[in-house]
């Protein structure tokens, strides 16, 4: 599940603007730095600055409009190296760690694990700062801790990767909170205790299976306060599978192959010999392709067009027909959408995703709402593939998440505000907000986050009928400005 994020045709390279950067940090980006905390094993080796000024030419570069995302705080990234349990010891595993800089040093920030979708070349993980792990410094820029696990066998992990393997992503995600909270004393940070998961493709299947983790498992340590997984295969058994072979071909059988080699080298139950499950000569072929340095796209390339020339005569009839076949088995050990949340979740898809189908949103969904869930809703992103879905998903999700932040607003400063005053209630709902503790006869004007006007009244009633979900400001005359969300 490859995400191919708004501009991937571009061709990625940072803007001429930016250069300057590089030069002024080169020394720093070359220099590993080493800290700790306690007895956990952990390194943070500085990889880049941008300015506020420059998150923003970077959004735009994304085509995201100044009235969806303005930035707030320069951002500094970081490749975090950190221990995590896998099989039956403890592995080293990398990932991308990005930290907002001149918050107030009185305020402790909330934390954003974003799972990163399919890649076949370790160097293209977060941490090496690829396309997909820029995003990182977007989404840190508001004031947000953002964490981007590389997992196993990618970044600097040099084993296989167990493609769509819940339990080490989720154990990627932990483990990668765990390691950046130790590493907060040191690079002058604290969380303030929320907590949210997102992902896109591949990652919205490590979102649901991080969420469900940390609800599971780790409620009172990291309480997870919403999340967004976007467009993953939460249902492989039931959804995922079988709709892949109701057509004769597949849009990347390079994915087919990854699941089947990566869940292999955990499990050890798949085959004996690749042989059993693809034709020649992509049986003795394929296992030297996947050594983390070649791209999805050659393994694409090397593939044959029809699925009935790759896969063994009968092997599809064959699983389907038997539960307990070992595919089956590890199939049904990685779905990750069978669990109750208990915090607000949202699930993106769009209706013309060719590679995850958007039914496992549906499944997933519908499953849980019957078995109690009481704040699990799906978003219809339309009708895009699964390209031209990423961009729209990722930027909704996480605008969504926004609006359950709480603001941190520091003792010792002095209030613009010369009273106080809330907006209840904050997401906006059903398109009006109302101003508390202000004269019945307070004006204002209502600004989108560049600070176009937009409208402007009296009273403690604003409407919002018709504006986009995003980010607005209530200006108010003589009694200071305050923040907005609005989402549905």
């Amino acid at each position: 599940m490859l995400l191919d994020v708004v501009l991937y045709a571009l061709n990625y390279h940072k803007p001429h603007s930016m250069n300057s950067i590089y030069t002024l940090t080169s020394a720093f980006t070359l220099t590993l730095l080493t800290l700790s905390a306690g007895i956990l094993a952990q390194t943070a080796e500085p990889l880049d600055s941008y300015t506020a000024a420059e998150i923003n030419y970077l959004a735009s570069f994304f085509q995201i409009p100044s009235t969806i995302y303005t930035a707030e705080y320069a951002v500094d990234a970081y490749r975090v190296t950190y221990d995590m349990p896998y099989l039956d010891s403890t592995i080293s595993v990398s990932g991308a760690l990005f930290v907002p800089q001149g918050v107030d040093s009185l305020c402790s920030l909330p934390v954003m694990t974003y799972m990163h979708g399919t890649v076949f070349e370790r160097t293209d993980a977060p941490s090496f700062l690829p396309l997909e792990g820029r995003l990182g410094f977007l989404m840190s820029s508001p004031g947000f801790i953002v964490l981007m696990p590389d997992y196993v066998g990618l970044g600097t992990s040099q084993l296989m990767h167990p493609y769509v393997h819940a339990q080490s992503e989720a154990d990627a995600g932990v483990y990668l909170i765990q390691a950046a909270e130790a590493l907060g004393v040191e690079l002058d940070y604290s969380f303030n205790g929320e907590f949210f998961s997102s992902g896109y493709s591949q990652g919205g299947h490590a979102s649901m299976a991080l969420s469900r983790e940390l609800e599971t498992n780790w409620a009172d340590t990291y309480p997870l306060t919403a999340s967004a997984p976007l467009s993953g295969p939460y249902d492989i058994s039931g959804t995922q599978f079988p709709e892949t072979f109701e057509s004769p071909s597949y849009s990347n059988p390079a994915y087919l192959a990854y699941n089947v080699i990566g869940w292999n080298s955990y499990y050890g139950t798949l085959y004996d010999d690749l042989s059993e499950i693809f034709q020649e000569p992509y049986a003795t072929g394929l296992p030297g392709m996947f050594n983390g340095e070649t791209s999805g796209q050659a393994i694409n390339t090397y593939l044959p067009f029809l699925l009935a020339d790759l896969l063994q005569p009968g092997l599809v009839d064959s699983i389907m027909a038997d539960p307990n076949h070992p595919f089956n088995v590890a199939a049904q050990d990685n779905d990750v959408y069978e669990w109750v949340p208990q915090s607000p979740m949202k699930m993106y898809y769009c209706t013309e995703d060719e590679q995850v189908f958007y039914n496992n949103a549906i499944i997933a969904e519908e499953w849980m709402t019957a078995n109690g869930a009481l704040n699990v809703t799906t978003s219809d992103g339309g009708p895009f593939n699964h390209s031209d879905c990423a961009g729209p998903a990722i930027f909704g999700g996480m605008i969504w998440m926004q609006g359950y932040h709480v603001e941190c607003i520091p003792d010792n400063i002095l209030e613009i505000d010369e009273t106080v005053w809330s907006i209840t209630p904050n997401p906006v709902v059903n398109g009006t907000t109302t101003l508390r503790g202000l004269p019945t006869n307070v004006t204002w004007n209502l600004r989108d986050i560049s600070g176009r006007l937009l409208t402007n009244g009296m009273g403690a009633e604003v409407d919002f009928t018709g504006l986009p979900e995003g980010i607005y400001f209530i200006q108010t005359n003589g009694w200071g400005t305050k923040k907005v969300l609005l989402h549905f």
